[in-house]
């Protein structure tokens, strides 16, 4: 028999008014109820679960019979099953009410026709509720999908069964961003697709930004192996189709509220100036800005925050500082690219004014880069065009530490993938720095400070130590460039095998190997002043033969000259590896763009972007991974 509790209900009902009023957190347990047809969609407003006559079903009761419309319900998210259709309306629940954020739809044998047959609830308690739907798919097949909601997440999970293929998500935006850990990410602009039907490159993650920046959609996928499908009009993309390929479960989480993203359009003009966001901060993130470029890129960075004593902090991938003292150990010492006033220096760009920040206040900021020489790697900094920002990791320097009960992107991939695929899939283990030694600048200083006291005698070992670890730092960046060069012959050579495979696409490969030549190009140029490990090590052995026991006069001025050997040779060095890493991060997104329009490119674009994960892992400490 089912059992009904209208009372319970309407005392829910009453709690969740009371809070709303009070300002205080709703319950985030999870609730299932049955709910007339005619009273559960739209929903609108303050809509309750007991509004047109609903009721809930008691913990643990899994064999009711649904005369209407099962909904889930918890502090975030009011989830509908359309009984007759296998569909279901997600509403994120804000202060003023109930916003539906999206239709999720099965896809079976190339079609949404679907009727429902059944409904059986599989989990009913306060820690998660489950509604599996039985439906006819278009060939009259029977297919089951099932939809779960966990008790105060913002997350819907789906579970497919065999024969449905996709899930399509009818989330309505001009702007969706497949997030790039290693590289920039692809910010994907409507309005800028020729095509009514596109493809987008085969990720697990898939941000849609809607509502004027109040609610952020992301869904998370276990799979890659097949492209997302989206379809366009009238500038606006109307849905994804997320593939379920081998793996059962596709996520959509919703991150909802006011400031959750922003957008703001640049133009040419705008370099230079400092310009106020109409956006505030809602709440200390690591908060990315993805910049579109004049040839069609995006450029991806994370905003400074100005702690209350004014200076400007960055927060390095997944918590990590960002000090070099911090990364290297206490012999690199307190060294950083921050310096006040929020310069910045690294070996593409040089000295430049940081182009994104977070005041004191909240206020959010830009100062889009100068277009100057900034063109290595085949990218060029001239900014123009959608500027989006969102949160994609939690702050952790503190007093600006995120809110435990606020979430960021990241927070939706652990909570749905769980701890261990989410850091196979973000590979935590390739975003590490590979580091030895240390850099020439700093075993310049202390050398120098060391013949600048003429206490060279007493401190020969340090000396020593210190030509040691510039040589093993110099040796460990030139590995990185043959790393490089080594790929890129590579690349080079199995993008003239695809040409000749199919000649359709000449030209487009034509524009990947000539950038991948660049890299070649680049190495050619610097050769001569990046010398080679042995060079540096004969110069460590100069070094000591000819200034180890020297004490006379003209010591430090001896010992400047020759360390300047050292930090010349390296400062070559750096700005080749960064170079390097610019062209095949450009290298990484034009191949993910190219998909969008050109889906037949999909196997050689995929095997592109696995190519460019692969050698982007482990950078060196002056690689400019992040700015």
């Amino acid at each position: 028999m089912s059992r009904l509790v209208p009372v319970a209900v309407l005392a829910w009902g009453v709690a969740v008014g009371a809070v709303a009023e009070s300002g205080a957190a709703p319950d985030p347990s999870t609730y299932l109820y049955d709910v007339p047809a005619a009273s559960a969609q739209p929903l609108s407003g303050q809509w309750l679960p007991q509004s047109g006559g609903g009721a809930a079903l008691e913990e643990d009761q899994t064999g009711h019979r649904f005369q209407g419309c099962p909904v889930l319900v918890n502090d975030k998210i009011v989830a509908v099953v359309r009984r007759e259709t296998a569909e279901l309306d997600v509403y994120c629940r804000l202060a003023e009410g109930v916003r539906r954020a999206a239709r999720l739809q099965p896809v079976c044998d190339g079609g949404t026709a679907l009727k429902a047959t059944s409904l059986a609830v599989k989990e009913n308690s306060r820690t998660a509720a489950a509604i599996e739907v039985e439906f006819r798919s278009p060939r009259g097949e029977t297919r089951r999908i099932a939809y779960t909601l966990g008790a105060g997440e913002p997350v819907v999970k789906t579970t497919a069964g065999p024969g449905v293929q996709k899930l399509r998500v009818h989330a309505p935006c001009r702007f969706a961003v497949l997030p790039d850990f290693f590289g920039d990410d692809i910010l994907v602009d409507a309005r800028a697709i020729p095509v009514p039907h596109a493809e987008l490159p085969s990720e697990n993650f898939l941000l849609h930004l809607m509502d004027r920046g109040e609610t952020l959609l992301m869904t998370v996928s276990e799979s890659r192996e097949n492209d997302v499908g989206v379809s366009i009009s009238s500038g606006e993309m109307v849905f994804s189709d997320i593939a379920y390929g081998k793996k059962p479960h596709i996520w959509v989480a919703i991150l909802s509220g006011r400031g959750i993203w922003h957008e703001h359009a640049a133009a040419l003009g705008d370099a230079g100036q400092t310009i106020s966001l109409a956006w505030k901060m809602p709440f200390p993130a690591l908060w990315r800005v993805d910049w579109t470029t004049v040839d069609g890129l995006t450029d991806s960075w994370e905003m400074m925050l100005q702690q209350p004593d004014g200076k400007y902090v960055i927060q390095g991938w997944f918590g990590q500082d960002e000090s070099l003292g911090q990364r290297f150990g206490k012999e690199f010492g307190d060294r950083d690219w921050n310096k006040p006033g929020r310069r910045r220096w690294n070996p593409v760009l040089g000295g430049f004014a940081f182009p994104c920040w977070v005041d004191h206040d909240g206020r959010g900021y830009l100062q889009p880069l100068a277009a100057r020489r900034y063109s290595e790697g085949g990218k060029v900094y001239n900014f123009a065009g959608p500027v989006l920002v969102y949160p994609l990791d939690r702050a952790k320097a503190a007093p600006l530490v995120t809110p435990v009960e606020k979430l960021t992107v990241v927070d939706l991939v652990r909570m749905t993938l769980g701890v261990g695929p989410c850091e196979y899939i973000l590979d935590l283990e390739g975003q590490k720095r590979n580091a030895r030694g240390v850099a020439t600048c700093y075993a310049r200083d202390v050398i120098n400070a060391i013949y600048q006291r003429g206490t060279q005698l007493r401190e020969r070992r340090a000396i020593e130590e210190q030509l040691d670890a510039a040589v093993a730092f110099i040796t460990n960046v030139r590995e990185r460039i043959d790393l490089y060069v080594k790929f890129g012959h590579e690349t080079a050579a199995y993008l003239e095998e695809q040409k000749r495979f199919d000649p359709r696409h000449a030209a487009l490969l034509d524009e990947w190997i000539e950038l991948t030549g660049r890299l070649d190009q680049f190495f050619a140029e610097s050769r001569e002043r990046i010398h080679t490990p042995a060079y540096a090590r004969q110069a460590a052995a100069d070094f000591r033969r000819q200034l180890l026991a020297y004490t006379l006069q003209d010591a430090p001025q001896r010992c400047a000259a020759q360390m300047a050997v050292f930090t010349s040779l390296g400062g070559a060095q750096d700005g080749l590896v960064a170079s390097c890493r610019m062209i095949v991060k450009t290298l990484r997104q034009r191949a993910g763009i190219a998909v969008a329009v050109q889906p037949e490119l999909k196997g050689v674009a995929t095997e592109i972007r696995a190519r460019t994960q692969a050698i982007l892992r482990n950078p060196t400490p002056y690689e400019a991974p992040r700015h």
